[in-house]
């Protein structure tokens, strides 16, 4: 591994591919995992790209496959760092971290560690600058500002199984050119969790998290929206001005029973031009009255609807933590929670009280399933 101001074509192929590493491989890659795409991206000449991956595929740390690629027809050889691959370039961006770097920002110069531009611009966003690093130099471009995360009303961080389609679908929504996706499920279902899961991967982007219940004002919208598109372009701004920022997310939890003006206002949001991706969490049992979107939303891609089910088994069996539960037990477990995974959270924590307050169970229910999470095969 080369000096952090001397990184070599490969280390830096590396780092720029560790930009798209994923637990899902998407249906469709980015130009950028392309040999043209590396080269371009990191600036070199496409001579030296067939080179680099090469090398980096001989030490297993770069895969090579035929793929869809974005813009175009025709499956294309891309590049996807191996979890060896994740791992090496991991712990060469650790060492950067706290690297003293030569930083170009504009008509300034100045020293920054790889830590200080994380902070500044967001891990994928550091990634793509320092893999364009020449004669030992940064250049950041234009003076970047920060990255805006206000997403403090959003959950907890938890432990995360399974689920892979559905990432792989919120990934592919991020790509594409579709305004809104609504993630549908049921109460407990975790849309939340899918949500937050999806631009805790995404940190580069800005964004706003507006929870909401049927106490939700107009006004209190327009208003953290007014105060997200102000952080983000550094002015006093309209609230509208939040609908069109470049890499930027709002996402709207927990729909269900709200105002008349909020629905109309969504409604009027998915329909408006504007660069800013919409999420919306929503709930299966929404009454048909209260939708924002219709199906010519849905028909014309506009809105992309992905709906929640259960986790699959093997997901469940992990997330309840007793993956020596005897067979019946867990059958009777699954079938009773449908693989929700609220209910398993609560199962594993031993929550009596928080099953009886949030699911339909009876007292004797709730009971004989965490009778049933203890027993051993």
């Amino acid at each position: 591994m080369s000096e952090a101001g001397q990184l070599s074509v490969n280390d830096r192929v590396l780092l720029h591919l560790l930009r798209f590493a994923t637990d899902v491989p998407p249906t469709e890659f980015p130009s950028e995992c392309t040999q043209a795409g590396i080269a371009a991206a990191i600036g070199i000449s496409r001579t030296h790209a067939p080179r680099a991956v090469k090398g980096l595929m001989k030490q297993g740390f770069v895969d090579e496959s035929r793929a869809r690629v974005t813009g175009h027809e025709r499956r294309m050889s891309v590049y996807a760092v191996t979890a060896e691959g994740v791992k090496t370039a991991s712990e060469l961006w650790r060492d950067i971290s706290n690297s003293l770097l030569k930083v170009q920002c504009g008509d300034s110069a100045e020293s920054m560690t790889g830590a200080q531009i994380e902070e500044l611009v967001g891990k994928k966003k550091a990634l793509a600058i320092v893999s364009r690093i020449k004669d030992g130099v940064v250049d950041m471009g234009k003076k970047q500002t920060e990255t805006i995360r206000m997403i403090d009303d959003s959950p907890e961080p938890v432990e995360f199984y399974g689920r892979d389609d559905e990432l792989r679908s919120g990934e592919d929504f991020l790509r594409s050119d579709s305004r809104a996706m609504v993630i549908l499920g049921n109460r407990g279902s975790g849309t939340s969790t899918i949500a937050r899961r999806l631009i805790q991967t995404h940190d580069e982007a800005n964004a706003l998290w507006i929870p909401l219940d049927s106490q939700t004002s107009l006004e209190e919208i327009l208003a953290k929206l007014r105060r997200f598109a102000e952080k983000v372009s550094g002015q006093s701004t309209e609230n509208d001005r939040a609908l069109d920022l470049e890499e930027s997310v709002i996402i709207f939890d927990d729909f269900f029973i709200v105002t008349e003006e909020v629905v109309e206002f969504l409604t009027t949001m998915i329909e408006s031009d504007g660069r800013t991706k919409i999420i919306v969490t929503a709930r299966e049992e929404t009454p048909a009255y209260n939708w924002f979107y219709h199906k010519k939303h849905v028909d014309d891609e506009t809105v992309r609807v992905l709906r929640i089910k259960g986790l699959d088994e093997k997901s469940a069996m992990r997330l309840l933590g007793n993956e020596k539960i005897e067979k019946d037990a867990f059958r009777r477990i699954f079938m009773m929670s449908r693989g929700q995974p609220m209910i398993l959270r609560m199962l594993a924590d031993g929550d009596y009280e928080g099953l009886k307050k949030n699911t339909v169970f009876t007292t004797e229910e709730a009971r004989y399933l965490l009778f049933l999470k203890d027993k051993k095969g």
